[in-house]
């Protein structure tokens, strides 16, 4: 769900001029939801490119994507090693 809003970020980005993105191919919308995806688990395969201030957007992306799956793999180790119980 928050990949599907940083791309909605990103097409709202477009529509204002506030940056473009560099591909090989025209894009359709589909195709901006394969990059924030991709840049959201921090894969970045580097197919398409953003430029100007969606860098910037595709930059706090790609933290967020991290901390959000390091914070769900810790509270998964902490449950399933049991040392949440209390005594």
């Amino acid at each position: 769900m928050e990949a599907g809003i940083y791309a909605l970020a990103y097409m709202i980005g477009l529509r204002l001029g506030v940056g473009e993105f560099q591909s090989n191919t025209a894009l359709s919308s589909r195709d901006i939801l394969h990059l924030t995806l991709v840049t959201y688990t921090s894969l970045g395969r580097g197919d398409v490119v953003a430029s100007g201030h969606l860098l910037f957007v595709s930059g706090l992306e790609a933290l967020n994507g991290f901390l959000l799956i390091s914070c769900s793999a810790s509270f998964i180790f902490v449950q399933m090693s049991g040392r949440n119980k209390k005594i």
